[in-house]
């Protein structure tokens, strides 16, 4: 149909024949209008005629946000894929196939309520397992601002560092420092220095101390404190030691051992003194017991030697 055009300068009268004219020519005869259709003005009878052809010849579509769109015949559907995220497929007959391409970019968050599939991996909750029973990082490293527990850690090679202590293989030792401190107790089956001159283990039920040096020697550069006794086995284990023992100081008590080579004489010793353990006028009337006199006189009477002996 034309375009009526009513100019500023045209009078009253071409403005009625020009309308009326339109009204006749342009929008018809609304007594023409069939029957089918209620409205009574323009825009009305045109949504009510899309509404009888889409309900015979065409479709609605929809989205999330309740955001309509009508499909009628002739008109194209067109279902756009994103790259890296979806995408869609049209293939024989009249079929549509949505789907992930092989790589999956996601721009802002993914959640899932039940677990994720990433071959033999899942993603739970907060659990990560792998049904071969072994999550490997290859050669990347694994960091985290939290705690890291386990049941137990198994390093395959190479050196295994925590803190500023390093693991490698059955060595243990600080990287900024050359002594590694415990702050409990340490607790094992048995202690030796570097070389194994020195170990400490347990036999027999008792606490040893033993020495690896070639003559067996221990060198101790402080004073050891006994509580009370000092017990030897001897060379052979066996129930009878020697014990030497203190009566509890009541003082300070000093006992010498001299700068020579014997043996100790007890009071237990029998027969074990001989001549050349005695000086000269070593033994004297003082040391007798019950001490008994000889004196021997000369033709004038006077004492010339007197001897002395023990008896009664």
């Amino acid at each position: 149909m034309a375009v009526k055009n009513i100019a500023v300068t045209d009078t009253l009268e071409t403005f009625r024949t020009t309308f009326n004219d339109m009204a006749a020519q342009d929008f018809g005869d609304i007594a023409n209008l069939s029957g089918s259709i209620s409205a009574t003005n323009l825009v009305g009878a045109m949504n009510e005629t899309i509404s009888i052809a889409t309900s015979t010849a065409g479709w609605t579509i929809e989205d999330g946000s309740s955001t309509r769109q009508i499909l009628g015949g002739g008109d194209v559907l067109r279902v756009l894929g994103s790259a890296n995220e979806i995408q869609a497929v049209v293939s024989a007959t009249d079929t549509l196939t949505i789907g992930l391409p092989n790589d999956v970019t996601i721009s802002n968050d993914l959640t899932v309520t039940n677990s994720i599939g990433i071959g033999t991996i899942s993603i739970s909750n907060n659990d990560i397992t792998d049904s071969t029973g072994t999550i490997q990082f290859a050669d990347d490293n694994l960091e985290t601002t939290g705690t890291i527990t386990g049941a137990g850690f198994v390093a395959t090679s190479g050196t295994s560092t925590f803190g500023t202590i390093e693991v490698s293989g059955n060595q243990i030792r600080s990287t900024d420092s050359t002594r590694v401190v415990v702050n409990d107790t340490l607790r094992a089956t048995a202690f030796e220095t570097n070389t194994s001159l020195l170990q400490l283990d347990e036999v027999g039920g008792f606490p040893r101390i033993r020495s690896t040096q070639a003559s067996g020697f221990l060198a101790i550069t402080a004073t050891p404190i006994f509580q009370t006794n000092m017990i030897f086995e001897g060379s052979t284990a066996d129930d009878n030691e020697t014990t030497i023992t203190v009566i509890d100081p009541t003082a300070d008590r000093t006992i010498t051992v001299p700068d020579e080579t014997g043996t100790i004489i007890t009071t237990g010793s029998t027969d074990n003194v001989s001549e050349a353990m005695m000086a000269d006028d070593a033994i004297g009337s003082g040391q007798l017991k019950n001490v008994q006199t000889l004196v021997i006189y000369n033709s004038a009477g006077v004492a010339v030697k007197t001897l002395y002996g023990a008896g009664s």
